[in-house]
């Protein structure tokens, strides 16, 4: 698998900082059932660890002063 540099892995982060947004605006704005607000829930915080190990990453990447593989 091809690395991603660090503004792509930017560019992902930013991508799922707006999903979770849109998350969180159905979790208030909607009426859900309860499944549906447990499935939204579940997803946001899968997307948050997500968000968390690629600004990790990302760190990491821009501290080393590398680019790996050109991505994007």
């Amino acid at each position: 698998m091809r690395q991603l540099s660090p503004k792509a892995i930017r560019f992902i982060i930013d991508a799922i900082t707006h999903y979770q947004a849109y998350h969180e605006e159905r979790l208030r704005g909607e009426r859900l059932t309860e499944e549906e607000t447990a499935d939204l829930a579940n997803d946001h915080h899968y997307l948050e660890a997500i968000k968390t190990d690629l600004q990790q990453y990302h760190e990491e990447l821009i501290s080393k002063g590398s680019s790996p593989t050109k991505a994007g």
